[in-house]
């Protein structure tokens, strides 16, 4: 991870191909908002709680926020700059953020046993939903062609 701050991320390419994904589904648009999304560095908010331990004093634990849809299925947040998080938290109680990759996504998905289906990027935006499936299986390609990904 390179050492940029949240007002740093902005991804204009990946904005781009999400809305004309959302314009036109097909092969081309979703093989080219996955290669944007496979380049992309995202904005996860997260909850820093301190955790006392006899042995070892204080640790810190992340948890990473979620929403839930009207189905009730929980996603990870993903933001793609600050103006898409700032509509999430209006209210400015949120004040941390990682800048996450598709590798970190998909890192916490496996790991994580929750409940979680994957993770939303710009849910009061263009609210894309990818699917940890979906994720692992962008990971597993990405890796086949030698940490190079390339939409259809």
């Amino acid at each position: 991870m390179n050492n940029q701050s949240s007002e740093e991320v902005k991804n204009p390419e990946l904005i781009e191909a999400m809305n004309a994904m959302l314009r036109h589904n097909t092969e081309k648009t979703r093989g080219h908002m996955a290669a944007a999304l496979m380049e992309a560095r995202l904005l996860s908010p997260i909850e820093r709680q301190t955790v006392l331990t006899e042995k070892e004093g204080p640790s810190t634990r992340i948890r990473f926020e979620h929403i839930q849809n009207a189905q009730g299925e929980k996603y990870y947040l993903a933001f793609t700059d600050m103006n898409e998080y700032a509509k999430w938290n209006e209210d400015e109680k949120h004040n941390q953020a990682l800048i996450m990759t598709m590798e970190d996504f998909g890192n916490i998905l496996i790991r994580n046993l929750n409940d979680l289906e994957g993770f939303v990027i710009n849910p009061y935006g263009e609210n894309v939903s990818i699917s940890k499936s979906l994720l692992l299986s962008l990971l597993k390609q990405k890796e086949a062609r030698g940490n190079t990904f390339q939409g259809n």
